[in-house]
């Protein structure tokens, strides 16, 4: 390549800089938001009675635990684009993301009584959470995902895990919407099963499509 050429190049570049990844995001975010709502409406309906749901501190609790997992997921994400950024480091955000279910788990052992504990754990057709709210994280993982490939991440796996942790957070809290088993022993099995499913998907597709 001629000097002249190598200029001309290096000089487009600096005028058209890659996009960071928090530009990407806001690009990639609300089609994904909009899709996982699609999803949502096409395969489940809202529970009908949301209006009393919003008066129970166990309702309010699982919206609160889903929020959690995907608002820590999220800064988490952003984190993980530096590649300086040390995953081992996000260990303590990963227990303040948790703290919510904690705290509902403990409020429900106080007040349920024990003989109760099984039924409230098993629920109505668990298989649907397991099954639904991986389906509707999957285009908020592919948003997250998309948005990790314009940084630079120390760890591919452990990048594309926090991405879909925070893409099950997004597809626990619509699927919220829908589902009307609301005892903090039933989110904290199989809630935190769908959200680990959306985890393990996000590392394996982390480990490949964010290789450097």
């Amino acid at each position: 390549m001629k000097t002249d050429d190598l200029i001309g190049s290096l000089v487009a570049d600096h005028a058209n800089p890659p996009a960071s990844p928090r530009r990407t995001f806001a690009y990639a975010a609300p089609p994904a938001l909009l899709g996982a709502i699609l999803i949502f409406s096409y395969v489940l309906d809202m529970r009908p009675d949301l209006g009393d749901a919003l008066m129970s501190w166990r309702y309010l609790f699982k919206v609160l635990v889903s929020a959690s997992i995907a608002a820590f997921g999220l800064m988490l994400l952003f984190r993980m684009t530096k590649p300086q950024h040390d995953p081992a480091a996000d260990i303590k955000w990963l227990a303040l993301a948790l703290a919510p279910l904690a705290v509902s788990l403990a409020l429900e052992t106080l007040m349920l009584p024990v003989d109760r504990w099984s039924a409230s754990a098993m629920g109505f057709n668990p298989e649907y959470c397991v099954t639904l709210v991986p389906l509707i994280g999957l285009v908020p993982l592919a948003a997250a995902l998309v948005t990790l490939r314009h940084g630079a991440p120390q760890s591919p796996t452990a990048a594309g895990a926090i991405a879909g942790f925070a893409a099950g957070g997004i597809g626990a809290f619509i699927y919220a919407l829908h589902c009307d088993n609301d005892s903090p022993f039933y989110v904290a099995i199989w809630y935190m099963a769908a959200v680990g499913i959306v985890t393990l998907v996000g590392a394996v597709a982390g480990r490949f499509y964010l290789r450097w």
